[in-house]
């Protein structure tokens, strides 16, 4: 299997789980350092790739799908976050979030769909925000997952008649780095981030549950799979 922003976060949690599930694991994320340090952990191979650059992306795959005799799953698990209101925040900003969020999603299935075959598995972890927006700081994060959501339900029907399987794994705060490169003063984000670790799930939590959609039978499709931490349910 292929994991996509596998150097940190939920990508390097769900590439152990896999690992320790019995996959054999392909890793692709931008910190080289990072991946190849996973790689030697878990028994995988890596090969450094930006999900927004779409060439070399299918590159990587290419050559991950080579060293691993061919692809049964994909989880593309890349991806980037930026709070504030509409009016406040940088634009630079919010193209960075589409770029990675949408942008590399379509990069990895433009890339990684010849590869796969009946019975086999794309997952995106997307984000219960791609249902609602949680605050006007998470808006234009949200608005990046409800096109993930957009992009997994084209999937499905572009290769589900083939047997392809496409699953969107939704969870909702997760206690990973990803703000860590915002703006610390600002109120907005501090508030944000501070929900975030105070009620998220761990990047565990999440892997978990990838590894289980990728475990049942081949007929069934889990369409989506949300999920919080109980503290969130009344956070």
């Amino acid at each position: 299997m292929l994991v996509t922003g596998a150097s940190s976060g939920i990508g390097a949690a769900v590439a152990r789980a896999a690992a320790d599930a019995g996959a054999t694991v392909g890793l692709l994320a931008r910190r080289a350092d990072r991946l190849e340090a996973l790689a030697a952990e878990v028994g995988g191979h890596a090969a450094a790739a930006d999900v927004t650059d779409a060439t070399a992306v299918t590159d990587a795959v290419d050559r991950l799908a080579r060293d691993l005799g061919g692809l049964d799953a994909v989880v593309a698990a890349a991806g980037t976050m930026h709070v504030g209101a509409v009016g406040e925040t940088d634009p630079a900003r919010w193209r960075e979030v589409f770029e990675v969020n949408v942008g590399g999603l379509l990069a990895t299935a433009h890339a990684a769909l010849p590869h796969l075959d009946a019975g086999s598995s794309f997952v995106t972890i997307s984000s219960m925000s791609g249902r609602r927006i949680p605050t006007a700081a998470g808006g234009v994060y949200a608005a990046s997952k409800f096109a993930a959501h957009a992009v997994d339900e084209t999937l499905r029907r572009e290769v589900g008649p083939r047997g392809v399987r496409v699953t969107t794994v939704a969870p909702g705060f997760v206690a990973t780095e990803l703000l860590a490169a915002d703006e610390p003063g600002r109120p907005d984000v501090v508030s944000f981030r501070e929900r975030m670790q105070a009620l998220g799930l761990t990047p565990e939590h999440v892997a978990a549950a990838v590894v289980h959609v990728l475990g049942l039978p081949p007929e069934v499709c889990v369409v989506e799979y949300a999920l919080v931490s109980t503290a969130q349910q009344h956070g």
